[in-house]
């Protein structure tokens, strides 16, 4: 008997590695053609629903190589700092993710830019399989970049390609998932939805030589 469903994911999953890497060829073929090399870094900060019951603070921080200022590549390494209460139960808990990987970001017209950025991160939320303490993070996406002289702003809403095609039958969240803010709502019962996952990313990169 096969397994139609397993059958179809793993297709899906296929299909997403192959347009990944049709995505960083593409992206990487500017790097071939670039001239010039300087050097930024990068500080990221990330604070997502932070209230009284609790939220997510922390960030990341990146190396780039930048060329011909068009094209920025480097390693990433990620911190976030996880908390939760319920004033009405007085229970509380807290947890730590931290992970590393790369991106890739190409700068056009002075003002956006479209990206990718891949990351292996310890993840909390460990609710469907407990002994898989790693995660990988495959996102996609783009936003407003500009350079203001001392330092370079970003501003993007990326997608989590390696959440969306994971089984959640099978597969823990992402460990980017309390950073999700859309979500689409049940027609019959509209207390209940499910959240895209799309997240929201706030960089500075400092230029270190031009």
């Amino acid at each position: 008997m096969i397994d139609v469903k397993n059958h179809y994911f793993r297709i899906k999953y296929r299909d997403m590695i192959r347009f990944y890497c049709v995505i960083l060829f593409v992206l990487s073929s500017f790097v071939g053609q670039a001239q010039t090399l300087s050097h930024e870094i990068g500080v990221e900060i990330q604070a997502a629903t932070v209230s009284t019951n609790g939220g997510t603070i922390g960030g990341a921080v990146k190396w780039a190589l930048v060329e011909d200022e068009t094209v920025a590549f480097g390693p990433s390494f990620r911190y976030q700092y996880l908390f939760s209460q319920n004033q009405y139960l007085g229970t509380e808990s807290r947890a730590h993710l931290y992970g590393g990987g790369g991106f890739l970001h190409y700068r056009f017209l002075d003002w956006f830019f479209l990206g990718t950025e891949i990351e292996v991160l310890k993840n909390p939320y460990r609710t469907v399989k407990p002994q898989k303490e790693w995660k990988l993070t495959a996102l996609l996406g783009g936003g407003v970049s500009h350079d203001f002289g001392a330092v370079r702003l970003n501003l993007g809403i990326l997608y989590d390609v390696a959440d969306a095609v994971s089984d959640p039958l099978t597969s823990n969240p992402s460990p980017l998932s309390s950073g999700y803010f859309m979500q689409v709502k049940n027609p019959n019962n509209p207390n209940v939805g499910k959240y895209i996952p799309l997240i929201y990313r706030v960089a500075f990169f400092f230029p270190l030589s031009r």
